[in-house]
C-alpha cells in the first residue's frame, strides 16, 4: 500500500497544483470583462475582449477538472451512495472508474489529441471577427483530459486501497469553495 501512497500522492499534487495555477486566470478575466464594460459605454465595444474572457473561462473550467474529481467535487448521484458503507462505495467506485470512467478518458484524450494536433497543422483560426488562433485553445482539450485521466488512476487506485484496508483514502470535502 505505500507503493499506491506514493502514487496517488504525486498524481493528486499534480491535480492540486494544476487547478490552483490555473485559477488565477479568473483574474485576467474578471479585468478583462470589466475593462469591456467601461469601454462599451464611454466608446465602442471591443471585437476581442469577449473571446478572451472565453477563452480564459474555458480552460479555466477544463483545467480545473482534476482538482475538482481530487477533492469530490463531480457531480453524484448520492440517494443510494451515501447511505453505503465505505467499502460498498469503494467497490461501486472502483468497477465505474475501471469500466466507465478511465476508458472514456482514455477514448477522450485521444481524439482529442488529434483534434488539437489537425489545429495546429491547419494553424486554424476561431471563426471570429478579430479571428484569433484556435489551436492553443483547442491544446487545452487533451491536457485538460489527460489530467482527469491521471486523477481517475488514482481515485481508482484509492478505491482499491479503501476495499482492501476498510479505511477510507478518499478525500471528500465539505461542500462549499473549492479554493
Amino acid at each position: 500500500m505505500k507503493a499506491v501512497d506514493r502514487i496517488t500522492g504525486v498524481i493528486d499534487r499534480i491535480s492540486i497544483w494544476s487547478g490552483r495555477a490555473i485559477a488565477w486566470l479568473i483574474l485576467p478575466m474578471i479585468v478583462l470583462l470589466a475593462g469591456e464594460v467601461i469601454v462599451r459605454h464611454v466608446h465602442a465595444p471591443t471585437v476581442w475582449a469577449l473571446d478572451l474572457a472565453t477563452m480564459f473561462y474555458g480552460t479555466h473550467f477544463f483545467v480545473a477538472g482534476a482538482l475538482a474529481l481530487y477533492m469530490g467535487k463531480h457531480i453524484r448521484t448520492d440517494f443510494f451512495y451515501a447511505r453505503w458503507s465505505v467499502r460498498t462505495q469503494a467497490w461501486v467506485d472502483m468497477v465505474c472508474y475501471l469500466f466507465l470512467f478511465l476508458p472514456g478518458m482514455v477514448m477522450f484524450v485521444w481524439l482529442s489529441w488529434d483534434f488539437a494536433a489537425e489545429s495546429w497543422e491547419l494553424r486554424e483560426r476561431l471563426m471570429t471577427t478579430w479571428r484569433p488562433p484556435a489551436y492553443w485553445y483547442k491544446s487545452v482539450i487533451p491536457l485538460a483530459g489527460a489530467l482527469l485521466l491521471l486523477q481517475g488512476l488514482s481515485e481508482l487506485l484509492k478505491s482499491v486501497k479503501t476495499i482492501v484496508t476498510g479505511v477510507d483514502a478518499r478525500r471528500r470535502e465539505a461542500p462549499g469553495e473549492v479554493t
